[in-house]
């Protein structure tokens, strides 16, 4: 629905939170906001709801692309009978426990140096340069922690999903910081495209997006390769049947207009796209319709409604175990934050979207998740 000459919204203004209400008029007072567009999973986040889309003339935000640059979700359909993979149980815990224990989740990463092109700070910050390259040298591969996940899941043919939600790690956040505090020190929340440290945030930018995108692809990688298959099906699984798509990014438009995502993904006409809901009822695959109202945009999840404060709170781990039964993942303290409570209701979140922004052409019903707490 169109909300004014500058906003529109796939959910109505009443329904949206006061702290992410308030953070809309805010972007929207500001005359080098062209176009706005509100996903139905918004909630409040940092400087720009999440679920949030803004077209900027002549600028970028390193606010309103967020923290975690690059963070998207890889899908691959291995074309093979979930059955065949996870016959039983016995078999769904056997892959969860070494999937535990070959890919770090949480705030570590990986002991081993795994290969990755260095990072170099177009800022030329010595200490960003250092300090990405320390976090890029261990956590090529690793999950991160919150919301991140890996879900091995049948969809409504049968056969077995493997998605990955990941992002930049520490890399994105160090660049994220460097340049939000460039930003404030300006007095402003946009770097001008014409100036030196604009051009700088966008190329460490591009760089944090690649390397989350190469994250995740190795940890794909890696739970096919836990699996059992062969370098040669993992080749041609990755190239042939992989979906991916980041939500937390900018991309320049026309030479001098920005696109800001935040906590949203991309739905150009055809484009094929990832909704997960939460632990229990899975994820589904959708495909774009190009609506330019919306920026070409839908939501990246179903959305909090409640913080994870409030998740551990509030949440009673007996009803979130009761809800998981049949799932193979770890239901308990660290994780109830995470629970299916604490976020919107799926369906109302789709029917949001479908016919306007994009059209769900599958299903994914999980059988193992492993969480990054």
């Amino acid at each position: 629905m169109r909300i004014n000459r500058k906003l529109w919204s796939l959910l109505p203004l009443e329904q949206i939170d006061p702290g992410a209400r308030q953070q809309i008029f805010d972007c929207l007072r500001d005359d080098r906001v062209l176009q706005m567009a509100v996903m139905p999973d918004v909630h409040t986040g940092y400087d720009l709801p999440i679920g949030g889309v803004v077209l900027v003339e002549g600028h970028v935000s390193p606010g309103y692309v967020g923290y975690d640059i690059g963070c998207g979700m890889c899908a691959v359909n291995t074309g093979i009978p979930a059955a065949d993979l996870l016959p039983d149980q016995a078999a769904g815990k056997d892959l969860f426990t070494r999937i535990m224990q070959q890919i770090p989740t949480g705030l570590g990463g990986h002991h081993r140096s795994d290969p990755y092109p260095p990072f170099v700070s177009a800022g030329e910050d010595k200490a960003l340069t250092t300090k990405v390259n320390r976090s890029v040298k261990g956590q090529l591969g690793s999950l991160g922690s919150g919301n991140h996940f890996i879900e091995i899941s049948a969809d409504r043919q049968g056969r077995c999903w493997i998605t990955v939600h990941s992002g930049s790690r520490n890399a994105g956040h160090s660049v994220a910081g460097y340049y939000m505090a460039q930003a404030r020190r300006i007095g402003d929340r946009f770097l001008s495209l014409h100036s030196e440290i604009g051009q700088a945030y966008l190329r460490d930018m591009i760089y944090c997006q690649n390397f989350a995108l190469a994250n995740r692809l190795k940890i794909v990688e890696g739970v096919l390769r836990i699996m059992g298959f062969s370098a040669a099906d993992i080749g041609r699984l990755t190239t042939e049947n992989l979906i991916n798509e980041n939500h937390n990014h900018a991309e320049l438009q026309d030479g001098n207009l920005v696109l800001h995502r935040k906590g949203a993904t991309p739905a150009t006409d055809g484009q094929k796209g990832i909704i997960p809901a939460n632990m229990r009822d899975g994820i589904y695959v959708t495909v774009g319709l190009g609506n330019r109202d919306y920026l070409q945009s839908a939501s990246h999840g179903a959305g909090r409604v409640m913080s994870r404060s409030e998740g551990r709170r509030r949440v009673k781990l007996d009803n979130f175990r009761e809800s998981m039964k049949g799932i193979i993942a770890r239901v308990d303290k660290a994780t109830l934050d995470e629970s299916p409570f604490v976020y919107k209701e799926i369906g109302s979140v789709l029917a949001a979207q479908e016919g306007v922004v994009i059209e769900v052409i599958n299903h994914l019903r999980p059988l193992v998740n492993i969480k990054g707490a």
